[in-house]
């Protein structure tokens, strides 16, 4: 898991401002929370840099997921 996270980590904060609003459109509701899943566990153990790339991203996934992203993530059994 630890890999994991820091292989998604670093996919995350390797994309441009700009093109983190297509990738999260182009996600399915599931793909959305996963999304969220990571992005919650990167503000866990953040690296240099790496709150403000992950607020983007949490920005657009909640614009694309909702409220309800958010509560099925904090209240999902299964983490990443």
């Amino acid at each position: 898991q630890e890999q994991a996270q820091g292989t998604m980590l670093k996919v995350l904060t390797s994309f441009k401002s700009s093109e983190i609003e297509q990738a999260v459109n182009s996600l399915d509701r599931n793909g959305v929370d996963l999304l969220m899943k990571y992005i919650y566990k990167g503000f866990e153990k953040p690296t240099e840099n790496s709150s403000a790339i992950l607020l983007q991203w949490h920005e657009k996934a909640l614009a694309a997921g909702g409220l309800g992203s958010i509560v099925r993530v904090l209240t999902a059994r299964k983490t990443v």
